[in-house]
């Protein structure tokens, strides 16, 4: 009598998620798609084990972990990288539940354009409270208006963060910052941004209240006569309204993706990137990153 092939186990702690109607498939499935969803639940998917140490690492907490395989492995050695290692070594990664699909499930739940591998692994994190607020401390802030890209919304947090914009502020028509896509341009760093939500009406009192400065990341006007470059600087300051042509100390950047600028805030100091002829514009991710950098070498040569 012939035997059965031999199938690879699963240790019992992995639940095994098979189809879409599953509860916690649905669950998944909709932080990913949801935004309302992932606000009611405080939480978000994770994916990729880099990102999920580090979050570990950071103190978040894992509320489940996933892990894809085929459904009927013939030994351990059909599992590889990372998946074997969250089988192996569950203890690693603590989460309340722990389960196991395949690659089919895992690519409906994360979305195809995440490209998830065969042996991927994801997590499903609480968001920490302690996020929603702005540090007392913060000196530079990103706003945010209309940056409804979240690739660029991604990049300019994991930048911002690479450069001490450690906060920013949110206004409306910007993309979630807990949409998959921004969650992985940003390598996970949106989760760990302190931000806060303010309507365009009331931002100019809300950094005013904080003695920031708001600066609008804006295209430099063929004809104005209050620009003001400062010495070997790369960007330049335009719509003082008679106030003193000086570095602002404490810079509350604005960018935005909308083709005619911020709306609402004409009164506000610009700044802008010179450019070549017949280059009508950058990137918003590409300006703000630039003009960060600008300003923090700027600031620093000032107070030499």
């Amino acid at each position: 009598m012939a035997t059965a092939p031999r199938i690879y186990q699963f240790p019992r702690l992995f639940r095994r998620l098979s189809n879409q109607k599953q509860q916690f498939t649905k669950h998944f499935i909709n932080l990913r798609e949801s935004k309302a969803y992932r606000l009611e639940q405080q939480s978000v998917l994770v994916p990729g084990l880099k990102m999920c140490r580090e979050l570990r690492d950071d103190g978040f907490e894992m509320r489940s972990i996933v892990v894809t395989a085929e459904k009927e492995p013939h030994d351990e050695s059909a599992i590889k990288h990372p998946a074997i290692d969250v089988l192996r070594n569950p203890d690693a990664f603590h989460a309340d539940k722990y389960f196991v699909c395949d690659v089919d499930l895992t690519r409906r739940i994360l979305g195809t354009a995440s490209r998830p591998g065969r042996h991927e692994i994801f997590s499903e994190i609480k968001l920490k409270e302690e996020y929603n607020k702005i540090p007392k401390d913060a000196d530079r802030l990103l706003v945010f208006d209309h940056v409804n890209d979240p690739g660029n919304l991604g990049n300019l947090v994991r930048t911002g963060k690479a450069l001490g914009w450690n906060a920013g502020v949110i206004t409306t028509g910007t993309c979630d910052m807990y949409n998959d896509k921004t969650i992985r341009a940003s390598r996970g760093l949106t989760l760990k941004w302190p931000h806060v939500f303010v309507k365009v009406p009331d931002l100019v009192a809300y950094l005013e209240e904080r003695n920031m400065t708001p600066v609008v990341a804006d295209m430099l006007p063929t004809a104005t006569e209050d620009v003001w470059t400062p010495p070997n600087s790369n960007i330049s300051f335009w719509n003082f309204h008679g106030k003193p042509q000086q570095l602002p100390e404490r810079p509350a950047l604005i960018l935005s993706s909308e083709h005619q600028g911020v709306q609402g805030l004409d009164n506000v100091l610009r700044v802008s990137i010179p450019m070549a002829q017949g280059v009508e514009s950058l990137n918003v991710s590409a300006a703000g990153s630039m003009i960060m950098f600008e300003l923090n070498r700027l600031l620093r040569s000032s107070s030499l």
